[in-house]
């Protein structure tokens, strides 16, 4: 696939979509699998949240590199007194003040404007997942993103000021978020995929994601939302493979994690407390520990972390709702019983003492769809929530379809969010550098795949990471409490 006869790739992301959940929801994504190739061993990244997700999809990279860690990390040399908020555009300004760069690697963006080349971004999400989508627009012409946000939540406010002009003001209110999509859809249409318009255009549709929070998986406003969202697509489907350039363009679709169905809430930060450590989701000056919530979240020893991270493991390992720990390579022979940051590919600089994940299973919710676990915060009970390694937190929707490529393809090779990137610029003909994934190739039969299990135990508590290695390396596949 030498990309020769491409010269244009549209990629839209459905935020939080499952790819169980396509068939009879969603008819034109549905076509569009059939019409090209599904990679049905596609995963997210852990955390499976969408900032991180997010940078992986936008730099070729493993949190491990881009360091974006968490939807919610805590540095207080950045933020003091809460967790520097990735999904707040004025956050990740100051987190540029302090970095130099917020995403450390080259990223898709820069790469393909070293080639010459344009991209555009229609986001419809948060304003922190826009800016990391493509971090350094700025500094490259011709490229720009759109935030649904306003142009104070984007760095090339003039597309959103553009957009204004010709759509209208931007939509408010709650959720189900049609209104957004609808939005985002014209702007797509109007703005960028017309016949001179820009090689790589990502278009990211804000739901099923926000409604399955609020609303729940198998509810009728959700399948609602589904609905609008498809027919978007084939709108933005339609458009993009119509003409000339039409006949060059790829077409990929795309989810950055899935969601379960959560059925009850842990106290974490009342239990620490009651158990005399001193933990807190806002942490003061003096705060020992500072924690973030979900359904999974980081523990980060603020003072003392050789004292406190043995206690602190131990403590979580017992409780019966936790599902796993993960703890910093360096303390791990502290933590019996914990697995190493490396293995999930979180091993940043940046990365918190310790991370846990709440206990989930693969049995029927109160719809009757496979998923549920606790968390900690986030949502109400009975909402969707993502951040674990569940497999129906991890399995993403990941579609492709090229000009005379091959239909109806079901890939089960390992592949995960860090190989979009370098599947893009592959498709264009670019080199991929030094991205840690690898560029998909349908015409290529994928090796068969190694499977590798890791256990890690501690009295009662018995926890197990599966993850699958294909050409571009390990995937994580799934993981939960034995």
């Amino acid at each position: 696939m030498t990309g020769a006869s491409i010269d244009r790739v549209v990629v839209v992301v459905f935020d939080g979509l499952r790819p169980d959940m396509i068939a009879g929801r969603m008819p034109a994504l549905e076509a569009l699998g059939q019409a090209g190739t599904v990679f049905t061993g596609a995963r997210s990244v852990f955390p499976s949240v969408t900032r991180v997700a997010t940078s992986s999809l936008g730099s070729g990279q493993w949190p491990r590199a881009h360091g974006i860690v968490g939807n919610a990390i805590h540095l207080p040399q950045v933020v003091q007194g809460r967790a520097l908020d990735t999904s707040a555009f004025g956050d990740l300004i100051l987190a540029r003040a302090a970095w130099g760069r917020v995403v450390g690697p080259q990223t898709l963006g820069e790469a393909l404007a070293a080639a010459g080349k344009r991209m555009a971004v229609i986001h419809s999400g948060s304003a922190g997942s826009a800016f990391l989508c493509n971090p350094e627009v700025v500094a490259q012409d011709g490229h720009w993103t759109f935030s649904i946000h306003g142009q104070e939540a984007t760095q090339t406010p003039d597309a959103v000021r553009a957009a204004e002009a010709r759509h209208g003001a931007l939509p408010k209110g709650g959720t189900p978020k049609h209104d957004q999509l609808a939005y985002a859809t014209e702007m797509a249409l109007a703005g960028a995929l017309g016949e001179d318009g820009p090689d790589v255009v990502l278009i990211w549709l804000c739901e099923p994601d926000s409604t399955y929070h609020s609303h729940g998986l198998g509810a009728a406003e959700t399948a609602a939302v589904m609905a609008s969202a498809d027919a978007g697509f084939a709108r933005i489907l339609e458009a993009a493979t119509r003409g000339l350039r039409g006949e060059r363009t790829a077409v990929m679709a795309v989810s950055d994690h899935g969601q379960i169905t959560t059925t009850g809430h842990f106290e974490i930060e009342a239990l620490l407390r009651a158990d005399g450590f001193d933990a807190r989701v806002r942490p003061e000056a003096d705060t020992a520990i500072a924690l973030t919530l979900g359904s999974s979240g980081e523990i980060r020893c603020l003072h003392d972390e050789a004292g406190l991270v043995p206690d602190l493991a131990a403590w979580m390992m017992a409780q019966p709702e936790i599902g796993m720990v993960f703890a910093r390579d360096d303390l791990l022979p502290r933590v019996p019983g914990a697995l190493p940051l490396s293995v999930v590919k979180l091993d940043h600089a940046r990365a918190p003492s310790l991370f846990y994940v709440m206990r989930s299973d693969n049995g029927p919710d109160h719809f009757g769809l496979p998923g549920r676990g606790l968390k900690t915060g986030g949502v109400a009970v009975g909402g969707g929530m993502h951040g674990g390694l569940n497999r129906h937190e991890m399995a993403t929707v990941l579609q492709l379809s090229l000009p005379g490529g091959p239909a109806g393809l079901r890939d089960d090779r390992p592949c995960a969010l860090p190989d979009i990137a370098p599947t893009i610029l592959d498709l264009l003909g670019l080199p991929t550098g030094a991205m840690a994934g690898h560029a998909l190739r349908p015409d290529i039969a994928p090796a068969p795949a190694e499977v590798e299990v890791l256990n890690a135990a501690r009295g009662d508590f018995h926890q197990v990471l599966q993850r699958r290695r294909g050409a571009g390396g390990w995937v994580l596949d799934h993981g939960g409490r034995a």
